[in-house]
């Protein structure tokens, strides 16, 4: 099924799947990124990080491959009094400029060899300076409960990133495994198995 078709699925339910609040790992990062500054988030779905830059007065566009999930994300934006961008996009297609302060992802689930392709095409849609930040299930998420799908080559590994991120002209700042209680929605629920990334274009 195609990635369009089954997110729109997910987001056609009542509700927002992941909750209303930002992701927790991602909130802080947002918080320190200047008023004005230009952020886009890389499968954003229903709008929850979008939502809370644009009240901390951030540019934000939200990228998704649903146009389901990208509706609710401007129904969230209508509730909460802001303003935000969206962006129909397929990954695959995708073609970045250099024009953000920040790219950032929570639980973006991607497969070889267009995982590789999408964050390579993030770094590029960086300005200098700027800095990609994510969250994403390890490989060691696939038994919990807590979230996440049901197949290894939508997981993680540190080395497997690294090697994404491992390039001339940009420094990785973080990436480490990290255990934590996830408490969004009704789609991540419990201790999960993470793992964090930062990046710095020089």
């Amino acid at each position: 099924m195609p990635i369009r078709a089954i997110w729109n699925d997910k987001f056609s339910r009542e509700g927002y799947l992941y909750g209303k609040r930002p992701n927790a790992f991602l909130a802080p990062r947002i918080d320190a990124l200047p008023a004005g500054a230009r952020l886009l988030l890389l499968g954003e779905g229903e709008g929850r990080n979008a939502c809370y830059a644009a009240a901390r007065g951030i540019d934000v566009t939200a990228l998704d491959a649903s146009d389901v999930g990208l509706a609710k994300a401007e129904a969230l934006a209508r509730e909460a009094g802001v303003t935000i961008t969206t962006l129909h996009q397929d990954l695959a297609i995708w073609n970045a400029t250099p024009r953000y302060d920040a790219v950032m992802a929570s639980f973006l689930h991607l497969k070889e060899p267009l995982r590789t392709q999408a964050f390579r095409e993030a770094l590029k849609a960086l300005k200098p300076s700027g800095v990609f930040v994510a969250e994403f299930f390890s490989t060691k998420q696939l038994p919990l409960s807590s979230g996440g799908p049901k197949d290894v080559d939508l997981l993680y590994t540190v080395d497997s990133l690294r090697e994404i991120f491992a390039l001339p002209g940009f420094e990785i700042l973080r990436l480490e495994e990290a255990v934590d209680h996830l408490d969004e929605g009704h789609g991540h629920r419990g201790e999960a198995e993470l793992i964090r990334v930062e990046v710095r274009k020089l």
